[in-house]
């Protein structure tokens, strides 16, 4: 139940953002203010890890994370990785949806050479790099957590955080954005969790296959 209800809740924040985010407010001039800092590239090595990390953090590292850990994450790995998938096929047409409804443009930073990463072209709220990223970071907190594997999935945090804030660095994403982005991530994720314990025929029937 606990899963339900922060799913909810935080669905109910970002309905809050998405209602905030078109109007001069307080909550926007923030935003801009804090994009504005963040985007202000300070050197080379750094704009070139930025790059990479909003290049490859997303679909190069949770594709390669989610068949690692189904194949070499024993048991729970297993069932982590299925939830992985779940997730991911749920969030990608949703924060499709989501941005084409909110249509957000996106930022336009203070000059060209700001731009790091270009031709992205979508709208820009929510995240798609926060929303997958975020939800994978959240199921191997959540499902893959025992011993050893806590070290793995703290690594992955990590780097989910870096990639959401690769993407205002790079100046693709406002801050409100990737928070957005989170918001829808993390929330569809607890509500998979909280909905894997009706999937145990599968995870029988997976442990079953793998034993053969």
């Amino acid at each position: 139940m606990k899963y339900y209800i922060a799913g909810i809740a935080l669905f109910a924040i970002f309905a809050f953002l998405a209602l905030s985010i078109g109007q001069d407010n307080s909550l926007t001039r923030w935003d801009h203010s804090a994009f504005a800092s963040i985007n202000n590239p300070y050197s080379k090595i750094i704009n070139e890890i930025m790059i990479a990390l909003t290049k490859y953090g997303r679909e190069a590292v949770w594709i390669a994370t989610t068949a690692l850990i189904f194949m070499f994450g024993g048991k729970e790995g297993r069932r982590t990785a299925v939830l992985l998938v779940i997730a991911f096929i749920i969030l990608i047409p949703l924060g499709t949806v989501l941005k084409d409804e909110i249509d957000r443009p996106r930022p336009t930073p203070a000059t060209p050479d700001n731009i790091l990463v270009k031709g992205e072209n979508d709208p820009s709220f929510p995240s798609g790099h926060a929303v997958i990223v975020s939800a994978g970071a959240f199921i191997m907190l959540a499902r893959f957590n025992q011993r050893k594997q806590i070290i793995a999935s703290l690594i992955l945090v990590v780097e989910a955080f870096l990639v959401i804030y690769s993407r205002v660095y790079v100046g693709d994403h406002y801050p409100l954005d990737v928070i957005g982005g989170t918001l829808v991530g993390t929330g569809v994720s607890s509500i998979i969790v909280g909905f894997s314990k009706y999937l145990n025929p599968i995870f029988l029937r997976l442990d079953s296959i793998r034993r053969k």
